[in-house]
């Protein structure tokens, strides 16, 4: 029998559970309640439910579960479905959850109940405090009110939810954050439109016989590719990585379980220079990008970056990974899982070797190695966010 005081979690997404689990369970006989009933739709519901439940196998604690009534939730909303996020719908959601958590806390006799709401940034731990004080007067069961934020808690579910592959969510969870949030993406897709009839119809590099920009994607795009340039094959089809080194690139992806087409629907894809940089010395193979190539659309690839706002940015080759990492970087960051803040964002890079090379690359000692890390890194990666 545990001397441990009982205390009931309740639990709004498994991401959350994890750090503030991690700070509890040393000090409480920890239960966790996964009670979020405006959850929409119902497969996102499922999904959030599911990752829960695999936390709770993970971390070993029990977990119990609340009945999503969303007629119950909607009625306590009524009016104020147009209010802003962190607005009065926010509190009256908390209380909502709350109190079900608090009643079934005294009804199980628990001895403390809180929530991992607050671990988030964007929910106001005041707001929760003082719900959670008002309802352990009414059902007598002690609120334990931390800031789970605090103490880099945020960052820590952050790093937890990579080790064990979670899914997180890019919404709150109720229809109108749902709604909300699909308003900004139609914006800023609308936005991404007139930016790419800009970037197609460039024409800064005159001393190029055919500058034809090549790029393909949208804005939100979870995965960013870059390469180098595009190279003959590219400027005919107008597709990035569609030679010889781009058929390399998808059986890459292939046999990470992730097919061309599905990749290309969830990705922005691009290059250093956008244009095709001619013929090299040799007069056989593909020139790379010239100093002021490089110079010219280096912002444009910035701003490619915000409106893809990727979380996950894929380097193909040196001249990329210097392009954007530095003079410093390279090849040898083939292998490293990085994660930066880029242009105003935070993202994890993975740099690959450019396929035209490989035959070259891995036959150097210690390279092969580097370079089936780096997809089991990528596949990592995808797994988590596409």
């Amino acid at each position: 029998m545990s001397s441990k005081p009982r205390l009931l979690l309740h639990i709004c997404c498994a991401p959350d559970a994890t750090s503030v689990y991690e700070r509890l369970k040393d000090r409480f006989d920890v239960t966790g309640f996964f009670y979020n009933p405006q959850i929409e739709p119902g497969d996102e519901y499922d999904r959030r439910l599911a990752e829960t439940m695999k936390v709770a196998g993970i971390l070993g604690f029990d977990l119990m579960t609340g009945e999503r009534d969303l007629d119950r939730w909607m009625k306590a909303v009524k009016g104020l479905e147009t209010e802003p996020e962190k607005g009065r719908r926010c509190g009256v959601c908390y209380a909502f959850r709350l109190e079900q958590t608090a009643m079934l806390a005294s009804d199980k006799g628990f001895d403390y109940f809180t929530t991992t709401l607050s671990v988030s940034p964007h929910k106001s731990f005041d707001w929760l405090r003082d719900i959670g004080q008002s309802l352990s007067r009414k059902y007598g069961v002690a609120f334990l009110d931390e800031d789970f934020k605090k103490h880099d808690g945020f960052k820590r579910s952050l790093e937890v939810s990579r080790e064990l592959n979670l899914y997180r969510q890019d919404y709150c969870g109720c229809l109108p954050s749902f709604q909300e949030r699909q308003r900004i993406l139609a914006e800023q897709e609308e936005a991404y439109r007139f930016f790419s009839q800009e970037l197609s119809s460039c024409k800064q590099c005159t001393e190029f016989l055919e500058p034809a920009p090549v790029f393909e994607g949208g804005a939100n795009r979870p995965l960013m590719i870059v390469g180098q340039a595009p190279g003959r094959h590219e400027l005919t089809s107008l597709k990035p990585f569609s030679g010889p080194a781009g058929k390399r690139l998808w059986q890459w992806f292939e046999g990470l379980g992730y097919a061309e087409d599905y990749v290309s629907s969830n990705a922005y894809i691009t290059a250093v220079a956008k244009c095709y940089p001619g013929l090299g010395p040799n007069g056989k193979d593909d020139a790379p990008p010239s100093t002021i190539q490089r110079r010219n659309c280096l912002p444009w690839l910035e701003q490619e970056f915000f409106h893809a706002r990727p979380r996950i940015l894929v380097l193909v080759g040196s001249v990329a990974a210097k392009a954007v990492l530095g003079k410093d970087a390279g090849m040898k960051l083939v292998g490293e899982w990085v994660q930066k803040r880029l242009w105003g964002r935070k993202v994890t890079i993975i740099v690959l070797p450019h396929p035209s090379g490989l035959n070259r690359w891995p036959n150097m000692p210690g390279n092969k190695p580097k370079f089936e890390r780096a997809l089991t890194l990528l596949g990592e990666e995808l797994r988590r966010n596409l």
